[in-house]
């Protein structure tokens, strides 16, 4: 009995390691009869196909079909460092006719859609390139062949490993930001090529990105605006609304305004933190956006006094109150400019941003909107704000102690 048992375990093993071996040897495998190789990128729903062949002139090139289980635009390329910037490659727009420049070869020195060039004609020397779309199956085929080397491009070589970096658009339409994206290792040494290693990233870049202006639109272009019109306009206020108003409006401001810089920080290059304006305001706008929550909870307590009567008694005392060193007049009038330069920056931002996600993404034209929306706004307040003022002016003597000033949540 145990002999049998052995015997019985020992044949399961031999076919169990029989069956691994096999399949090792299928990886790579094309199940395309005209391509040596296939490569299964994960859960991207893209298979990359290839072989080497010779061109009717005798140049090497590397012949490649990219399959897609999608209706979007695709890329495949050329780059050492693995990296989009600095890297050439093919791209196939399923919305435009297929030419000479569709599928097309581009050089790529940025992520933004400005920085992917299509290359000059005497470059395009692809053959017999398509990009085709089967809308019944739902997917996005692109078919080239590359000679491997040509003057003043990347080259490919034949007889070794190379890596190419791939990139799946959202949609169809192109320029916009790609779904997903990655790379792979391809030896091309012995007869067939054979996938040493590959790298994927999935993620939405759309939806990410999205969401970082959509929380950035909430804060700025509305929580804010109104948090701050709640203290130019408190005089139309109950005394302890107007500052639970500015209170908790500038608070769920800044938890949004984190998110969405934690957002960008996570999702872009660290070598890019820096490299573009709008980047740039982001750290400074976080930072100012953190030193005013963190000047509003350490707040000095109110100093009271005999209640202006004029606005030039108004300006006159805050004058007067920072000469002297008035921690509170102090305060006050470094929070109100800091909030005001911060308010200012953070509407350029959004217009920054909007520009990019134009031109990024290849969407509407958000900006038209976006100024119409802040102007009516800012026109609201400063009507507001007369009205206010011309009921405080024409208002009857009141106690020598302002109740909004008289005021303190501390």
């Amino acid at each position: 009995m145990r002999r049998r048992f052995t015997a019985m375990i020992a044949k399961c093993l031999t076919v169990a390691l029989l069956s691994i071996g096999f399949s090792l040897c299928l990886a790579g495998t094309s199940d395309d009869p005209n391509y040596a190789g296939m490569l299964d990128v994960g859960q991207s729903g893209l298979k990359v196909y290839y072989s080497k062949v010779s061109t009717d002139s005798g140049a090497t090139a590397l012949s490649i079909k990219a399959v897609y289980q999608g209706l979007a635009w695709l890329s495949i390329g050329v780059n050492p460092d693995g990296e989009m910037i600095g890297g050439e490659a093919v791209i196939g727009q399923p919305n435009a006719a297929v030419s000479s420049e569709n599928p097309g070869k581009y050089s790529m020195s940025d992520e933004s859609s400005s920085g992917v060039v299509l290359m000059g004609s005497s470059s395009q020397t692809l053959i017999n390139g398509s990009i085709t779309q089967d809308t019944s199956a739902g997917t996005t085929t692109l078919i080239y062949i590359k000679i491997m080397e040509e003057t003043g491009e990347l080259s490919i070589d034949p007889s070794g490993k190379n890596t190419f970096i791939w990139a799946i658009g959202t949609d169809n339409n192109y320029p916009a930001y790609h779904g997903s994206k990655g790379s792979f290792v391809l030896d091309l040494s012995g007869a067939t090529a054979a996938v040493v290693e590959s790298q994927q990233s999935t993620k939405n870049y759309t939806k990410i990105f999205a969401a970082h202006g959509i929380m950035a639109v909430i804060a700025w272009a509305f929580l804010t605006p109104f948090a701050v019109g709640a203290t130019f306009l408190r005089s139309l206020f109950p005394t302890p609304l107007w500052f639970k108003l500015h209170m908790y409006l500038n608070s769920i401001s800044f938890v949004l305004t984190a998110a969405a810089f934690g957002l960008a920080v996570v999702n872009i290059d660290r070598e890019e933190w820096f490299s573009d304006p709008h980047f740039i305001a982001g750290w400074v706008l976080i930072w100012l956006a953190t030193l005013q929550v963190l000047a509003g909870i350490f707040r000095p307590h109110p100093e009271h006094g005999e209640k202006p009567k004029a606005v030039s008694e108004v300006v006159v005392r805050n004058l007067n109150g920072v000469i002297s060193g008035s921690i509170r007049a102090i305060w006050e009038a470094s929070h109100k400019l800091i909030g005001f330069a911060t308010l200012a920056l953070a509407l350029w931002q959004m217009q920054s941003g909007l520009k990019l996600w134009k031109e990024d993404y290849g969407t509407k034209d958000y900006l038209v909107p976006y100024w119409i929306w802040i102007i009516l706004l800012f026109n609201c307040l400063l009507i507001l704000k007369i009205f206010a003022f011309r009921k405080w002016s024409k208002a009857p003597l009141r106690s020598n102690v302002d109740k909004n000033e008289e005021f303190d949540p501390n």
